[in-house]
């Protein structure tokens, strides 16, 4: 029944905020690499994966240099 209901919820937020949900999604950090750009006067910074438990991740800066 709760699944429903989060499934539910999860439509009406959908509709009223699209790409968002009712319920909180936990992420973690997966894993980094080194990007080459300018960053902070050095030639290349460091960017971290984020993994989603529902499927999405992004990616975020870490600090300057690798």
């Amino acid at each position: 029944m709760t699944t429903f209901v989060q499934a539910l919820t999860d439509r009406l937020v959908e509709r009223l905020l699209p790409g968002g949900t009712a319920h909180a999604v936990k992420c973690h950090r997966a894993g980094s690499k080194c990007i080459t750009g300018s960053c902070g006067g050095q030639k290349k910074y460091t960017q971290y994966r984020v993994n989603c438990d529902d499927g999405s991740y992004y990616y975020e800066f870490g600090h300057c240099g690798c």
